[in-house]
């Protein structure tokens, strides 16, 4: 896992905003940069799945299942204070989805220097919701995955800025991630 318990918890306390996927059929930004890099998916040394997608060495874009469900970005807009609220959305070139959460300093030494990430955990419920892992979450964690598996290059965006990931690339990563998770 890439965060400390102590970003986790004020990260898990300011995100719990619960529903905080929304999907909607609106197209991308056309001239957003595409990043270089590779994605990758592991299980690590405790066999928790950790899809990451990485530019020079750096965490640009990860989806794991820990202690917590997270997804972190590198933010495109301007950068904010750690932990004050903010939304990316994400494009697969059929839909969009825009995702609540908060804004995180960089908290793992292969996090991009001199950037802000955006973080949401548990698809947005809060910890202590009867619902989380329940039937409802399940749903829109699916929802999410296959989002994120639709082989179209993903544009993430804010604050008028994005760039654009190429398709995720790994194969058999995401039923793998959801027997583990």
């Amino acid at each position: 896992m890439h965060i400390g318990l102590t970003q986790f918890a004020l990260a898990a306390a300011t995100c719990c905003l619960g529903g905080s996927l929304a999907f909607a059929e609106t197209a991308p930004p056309k001239d957003a940069p595409i990043k270089a890099g590779s994605w990758s998916f592991d299980t690590g040394n405790q066999g928790h799945p950790d899809l990451v997608f990485k530019d020079e060495g750096r965490m640009v874009f990860q989806v794991f299942c820990a202690h917590a469900f997270g997804l972190r970005a590198v933010y495109p807009g301007m950068p904010g204070k750690d932990e004050e609220k903010a939304t990316i959305t994400i494009a697969n070139g059929k839909t969009t989805m825009m995702i609540k959460g908060a804004m995180e300093n960089p908290v793992a030494p292969i996090d991009p220097p001199d950037t802000t990430h955006f973080a949401q955990y548990n698809l947005g419920y809060d910890s202590q919701d009867p619902n989380l892992f329940k039937r409802k979450w399940r749903t829109e964690e699916s929802r999410l995955l296959d989002f994120l598996d639709s082989g179209q290059p993903l544009t993430i965006s804010a604050d008028g800025q994005s760039f654009v990931l190429p398709p995720i690339d790994v194969r058999g990563w995401k039923a793998q991630f959801k027997k583990i998770c």
